[in-house]
């Protein structure tokens, strides 16, 4: 009886013993593949750290470049954090200048690395003064009361009207829009007490401010070049959106937002209603007129980073003396048009 109850204890045992293997066998899964997850995150820490270091790269090559587009010098090895550090090399392309930032991050001599690569260019395309309408997308026209005297070029497709004296261009380096030197744009506008913000220009729809009323702030004083005369600037922080009887209003309007502290400010450009804009419009983001009864018209031209699109009756001029004067005047900045992250060779 004795030796009956030890065998039965025994049979008992096993069961016991084979669940206590399962969960061992289990624990050392689990806590495998939460040391694996773990150290998954941990590298993709890494390589997102290493992303935003070969940024920072690219940050301090296009800060150089700003302030001498023929540096090719480079950066090695630069430290950054607790880890990490960033390369760039820089190559001569024509009038372009090819970057290639790395981002290393090493833990315990084990190093992680992204690398981004971009293109740079700082002049203006040859043709950015020659158009009525230079948009780094599409071009829309609705109605056939709308009139463009002069060439209309798009980014993005061969644009087409009926109611337009001049060519139609399709080109796709006017994607992105070239970018100008906002800060000099922007101190030329705040020396002539031309720069509105938002509640600027809500006091400028109710009346109780107003645009300058010509392109010229100084007119020429040889009517045969342009470059002696000095056009108000206006710089607009925010969209712009004007309606009703506009009146007779000028100046080169620089539609960009708050780009001086977000780089990545996009801002349109829309008017409404009739009225006189004696000047160029630039803006980053998308133009619009809607020209009412009275004909709403821009003497100048237009720059849009987006679409342009013409609705009513509405006339876009370009006018070559008003551009020839911008050409003199304003400056191009340094912009990445093409970026994308690289390989390890």
């Amino acid at each position: 009886m004795k030796n009956q109850w030890r065998s039965q204890k025994g049979f008992v045992m096993i069961p016991l013993y084979l669940c206590v293997a399962v969960l061992i066998v289990l624990t050392m899964i689990v806590s495998g593949y939460a040391l694996t997850e773990s150290r998954a995150a941990q590298a993709q820490a890494r390589l997102t750290q290493a992303f935003y270091l070969a940024e920072a790269g690219l940050d301090a090559a296009m800060a150089e470049l700003r302030d001498d587009f023929n540096w090719t010098e480079g950066f090695a090895s630069q430290p950054l954090g607790a880890n990490g550090n960033f390369s760039v090399e820089v190559e001569t392309d024509g009038d372009h200048r090819i970057l290639t930032a790395t981002g290393t991050v090493a833990v315990n001599g084990f190093p992680m690395q992204r690398i981004l690569e971009a293109v740079v260019r700082q002049d203006l395309p040859d043709n950015f003064y020659d158009n009525a309408i230079y948009s780094a997308d599409e071009v829309t026209f609705n109605g056939n009361a709308y009139q463009v005297t002069g060439n209309v070029l798009s980014g993005t497709q061969t644009p087409s009207g009926t109611n337009v004296t001049g060519e139609f261009i399709e080109d796709p380096t006017a994607n992105p829009l070239p970018a100008l030197n906002y800060n000099q744009l922007y101190d030329l506008a705040y020396g002539q007490g031309n720069v509105y913000d938002a509640d600027r220009l809500d006091d400028v729809q109710n009346n109780a401010d107003s645009f300058p009323g010509s392109f010229w702030r100084v007119p020429p004083t040889d009517p045969s070049d342009p470059t002696t005369g000095v056009p108000n600037i206006v710089y607009i922080t925010t969209d712009l959106a004007l309606s009703g009887n506009i009146g007779n209003i000028g100046g080169f309007f620089v539609v960009v937002g708050d780009v001086l502290t977000d780089p990545s400010a996009v801002e349109d450009a829309t008017i409404n209603g009739n009225g006189t804009v004696d000047g160029p419009i630039y803006t980053r983001g998308q133009f619009r007129i809607n020209g009412g009864g009275g004909r709403l018209n821009v003497n100048g031209g237009v720059w849009s980073g987006t679409e342009t699109r013409l609705n009513g009756n509405a006339n876009v001029t370009y006018n070559q003396d008003y551009m020839t004067a911008l050409q003199a005047l304003v400056q191009a900045d340094v912009q990445i048009i093409l970026w994308g992250e690289g390989t390890a060779d």
